[in-house]
């Protein structure tokens, strides 16, 4: 048996490649979003106890670590919303990423400046699971013409804090609010950190 960390129904575990396994923590209790963020901690997990960090030590940051600024960051919950800044998502395969790790309703805030990206996958992702998209920025008209006339769950708002407002007002219950822009910031915003902030600042004023 390999030594390092793996999933196994439903626990993550260490193995020390002489037949011994340790329970870290059940997946249930990791607060990251998505299969890519498992995929990190394993190899933290195992680069942890590689230097002899104790088990108990991994748990606890596995459950209390909520992730990165501007990276999937859960910022509020509001009238069983939530609202997530995944303003890092500066390309597509970036914002198909973040839609991947959200597995409730998304009402998903998408556009930003292009880089000559390919966009055609990133709109029959967003086509098959996202429940509402407001565009905004430079490349509103691009991703309309990507997703299609057919699609008509679509809304376009002339900044971010327009389209906050509009996202707000098609979410229910149970959905998750997503800022995955996929383009850049620098249509308007310094960096995606200032894109990132602004987005907290109007859902807390919301």
């Amino acid at each position: 048996m390999a030594d390092g960390a793996f999933i196994r129904d439903g626990q993550i575990w260490l193995a020390d490649g002489r037949g011994s396994e340790t329970a870290v923590c059940p997946t249930a209790e990791v607060r990251l979003r998505g299969a890519h963020n498992l995929l990190n901690i394993l190899a933290a997990c195992t680069l942890a106890d590689s230097v002899g960090l104790p088990t108990a030590a991994m748990r606890e940051v596995i459950r209390t670590f909520g992730g990165v600024e501007h990276r999937l960051e859960l910022v509020a919950t509001k009238n069983g919303v939530q609202y997530i800044n995944d303003s890092i998502a500066t390309a597509p395969e970036r914002a198909l990423a973040g839609i991947a790790a959200v597995h409730e309703p998304i009402i998903l805030l998408a556009g930003g400046k292009d880089k000559d990206m390919v966009w055609e996958e990133w709109a029959q992702v967003v086509r098959q699971r996202v429940k509402y998209v407001v565009l905004f920025g430079a490349l509103a008209d691009l991703l309309a013409e990507k997703l299609g006339d057919d699609f008509t769950a679509v809304g376009r708002a002339a900044n971010l804090a327009e389209a906050v407002q509009l996202a707000t007002a098609h979410a229910t219950p149970g959905d998750v609010v997503l800022l995955s822009p996929g383009g850049t910031s620098y249509d308007a915003f310094r960096d995606f950190a200032e894109r990132g902030e602004l987005f907290r600042q109007l859902v807390a004023s919301g």
